[in-house]
């Protein structure tokens, strides 16, 4: 669970790195930025995003004891180094271009007359138009490492495409992947890692949720990939168990029973269905005791009579694999 965790923060903290990147870039291009823009993105004494971001990969990839380390974990903690090192120098660069240039062209306003004065004019006058060169070549270099590392991401998601973790981390930051790779290349991106991309995504992540107990969140998923495939019998199975689920937690018996009843009717993959119901079946069981309890008679045996049906469903199934 902590290594999800770590690989998770690793790429929202890329992501999120990138796209304030692409803000600076911006405002270098329309000669809007300012030292204190950078400042926040990148420093060394741990209070910006890359450098978190640097070390946390570091501790992640870099030292892992006796584990191997993949290539392409390999790959991503040089190119984030990399990142951080060219933007450092950057930060930099533009600071002497903030700070010094203005005094510079005071100095040079004022002064200058002396064969002294002329030596230190060019002197600073070099140094400022590195520091201007460094800062262009920078931007351009920054720009290059970005692709490289975002593009390694691809790899890395492709490679773990089975993680429930990364799945609905990558769900539920569209906004985020839109940013940074454009609504066609995040849709490519799911197409690589499912066969059917966002709909098996979508699927993938319900049943990620259904299995955690997080019924609201597993129906949410499961709505998306129907309204894809409104025929796939399998995601209605499971979307009505994930309702039926949420009203019985609810106390709302009734609305439950109808989501139930509507269980034992879908086709579904047969492991999946075998699994979820006998869960029915327990369910239903435990409305109709509370229900016979609070002395509603009918509505208890309606929920014993679909407790029923969800057992023989269930021997049905396991009779035919």
């Amino acid at each position: 669970m902590t290594g999800n965790r770590n690989i998770l923060e690793i790429v929202r903290g890329l992501l999120l790195s990138e796209v304030a990147f692409q803000e600076i870039l911006k405002k270098y291009n329309g000669g809007r930025l300012r030292f204190s823009d950078i400042g926040v993105w990148v420093d060394d004494k741990g209070q910006s995003v890359l450098y978190n971001l640097k070390e946390q990969c570091h501790s992640l990839f870099r030292y892992k004891g006796k584990k191997p380390v993949q290539k392409n974990e390999w790959l991503l903690d040089l190119v984030i180094g990399s990142i951080f090192h060219e933007a450092m120098k950057l930060r930099e660069n533009f600071y002497q271009m903030e700070v010094y240039r203005p005094r510079y062209l005071q100095y040079k306003a004022k002064f200058g007359k002396s064969e002294h004065e002329t030596d230190y004019l060019q002197l600073f006058e070099r140094i400022i138009l590195k520091a201007e060169q460094g800062v262009a070549e920078g931007m351009l270099e920054t720009r290059s490492l970005f692709k490289d590392a975002t593009a390694q991401l691809i790899d890395l998601f492709e490679e773990r495409s089975k993680n429930p973790f990364l799945v609905r981390f990558l769900l539920e930051n569209l906004t985020l992947l839109h940013k940074v790779y454009g609504p066609k290349k995040t849709r490519d991106i799911f197409n690589e890692m499912f066969k059917r991309g966002f709909l098996d995504a979508y699927r993938f992540a319900g049943v990620s949720y259904l299995r955690s107990g997080h019924y609201d969140l597993s129906s949410n998923y499961f709505l998306k990939a129907l309204e894809m495939d409104p025929h796939d019998g399998g995601l209605q199975f499971l979307l009505n168990f994930s309702l039926g689920m949420i009203e019985y937690y609810r106390n709302a018996y009734s609305k439950s029973l109808f989501y139930f009843s509507k269980v034992a009717r879908a086709k579904s993959d047969g492991r999946l269905k075998k699994e979820y119901l006998r869960k029915v079946e327990e369910v239903c069981k435990k409305i109709s005791s509370d229900l016979k309890e609070e002395k509603g008679l009918k509505a208890a045996k309606e929920a014993s009579s679909l407790a029923d049906r969800m057992r023989k469903c269930y021997d049905e199934l396991r009779r035919s694999s």
